[in-house]
């Protein structure tokens, strides 16, 4: 049954969102309204059709397919297959953080198997890589320490009668969920000594992110979700999946980290051990990557893409800098955006202001005496 929700203003100005197909976004906010108060949804195309293209004769089944692949492969929503029926669904992935939802009801549809990876990390992405628990940054790869491993935490545990369903679920430190066990929120919780060695087991986790070559846990999913554990999930770090506004991290505990500073132009020299489109990659998300969910895949096409342009590598890794500072998105639009920052810094700072007085030379001097001349034409033409 369609439901009443909200639609944010930062939806509006959002700049993924703005690149995408406009009934794509018509869509996203058509989820909305057929997802229950879970956030989740059938997701097949003739359903999507049948509910938001009723009287779109141009659109068919196919059309409205690449519109659910688009949402899909913005992170957006995340496609499973679930119950005893083999249901094709999905669910809104921060539904919770932008619906304000009063006197919720229980859901009717499975929800995602919290069993499989990809749906560990889609919560993991959703609650920015930070333990709801303890508030500490997870590992975003498994890491030989598996107490500090990404796990899901039941909000009420699972004897209790708790579920799998997106509202009673949030990622946690393996060890911090179990020492929480079957106690309630309400009891407090103190962080376990077995977090002792966290940074280090961090650090492990980004060193295995720049020696490993561009793996599938960065990449997109496949989408065809023709089972629960098919594909991967990634989504992207903007205003409106990060939850803006009074809502946002209403449900989480603790604060995203702020992505890290660039203390100096990283070393990004073409070698021939790999492309330096990988480089530059590998060296972004390591830099930029926590505290966001940067697409590998696409922040490498974007970077191969410029450039096979012809720009030059160090003018490029400036802009992604500037977009990394800023948790901007990569892609053609906002390196533009990038570009056009630096070069009118850089034209700012090569206009030096003469001393008073000081009288020009070479050019300078030529194109202020034909500026007088100019000037001298102008005012014989006038009328006296």
């Amino acid at each position: 049954m369609p439901r009443i929700r909200t639609v944010k203003p930062e939806f509006w100005e959002d700049e993924l969102l703005g690149v995408m197909p406009r009934d794509a976004r018509l869509l996203f906010i058509a989820t909305f309204n057929m997802a229950d108060d879970e956030g989740i949804l059938r997701w097949t195309p003739a359903y999507i059709k049948a509910q938001a293209f009723m009287y779109d004769d141009d659109l068919g089944p196919k059309e409205v397919d690449q519109l659910m692949r688009c949402l899909t492969d913005t992170g957006l929503v995340f496609p499973y297959v679930g119950g005893v029926a083999r249901q094709q669904m999905a669910v809104v992935v921060n539904f919770r953080k932008h619906q304000r939802i009063n006197r919720p009801q229980k859901s009717k549809l499975p929800p995602p198997s919290t069993g499989t990876w990809q749906v560990r990390e889609m919560y993991a992405r959703r609650d920015g890589w930070v333990c709801q628990l303890c508030g500490g940054e997870i590992p975003r790869r498994l890491v030989a320490n598996d107490d500090h491993n990404l796990w899901i935490d039941h909000i009420r545990p699972v004897p209790a009668g708790g579920t799998d369903h997106p509202s009673n679920v949030r990622a946690a430190h393996r060890v911090c969920s179990r020492s929480r066990g079957a106690t309630s929120d309400e009891e407090g919780f103190i962080p376990p000594a077995g977090l002792a060695g966290i940074e280090d087991s961090l650090n492990e986790s980004v060193n295995r992110s720049l020696n490993d070559p561009v793996k599938e846990s960065h990449a997109p999913s496949t989408f065809d979700a023709s089972d629960d554990t098919d594909g991967e999930f990634s989504s992207m770090n903007h205003s409106l999946t990060e939850g803006k506004g009074k809502e946002g991290n209403r449900e989480g505990k603790g604060t995203p980290p702020t992505p890290r500073q660039s203390s100096g132009s990283p070393t990004v020299e073409q070698t021939g051990e790999r492309a330096i489109e990988d480089r530059m990659t590998d060296a972004f998300l390591d830099r930029y990557a926590r505290g966001n969910a940067y697409n590998a895949r696409q922040v490498r096409k974007v970077i191969a893409d410029t450039l096979a342009n012809g720009t030059a590598s160090d003018e490029l890794w400036r802009a992604l800098e500037r977009l990394g500072s800023l948790s901007k998105p990569v892609s053609a639009g906002t390196l533009q955006f990038a570009f056009s920052e630096l070069r009118q810094a850089q034209n700012a700072s090569n206009v030096i202001a003469l001393p008073s007085g000081q009288t020009l030379t070479g050019t300078d001097a030529k194109v202020a005496g034909w500026m007088a001349v100019a000037e001298q034409l102008r005012q014989e033409g006038d009328p006296a």
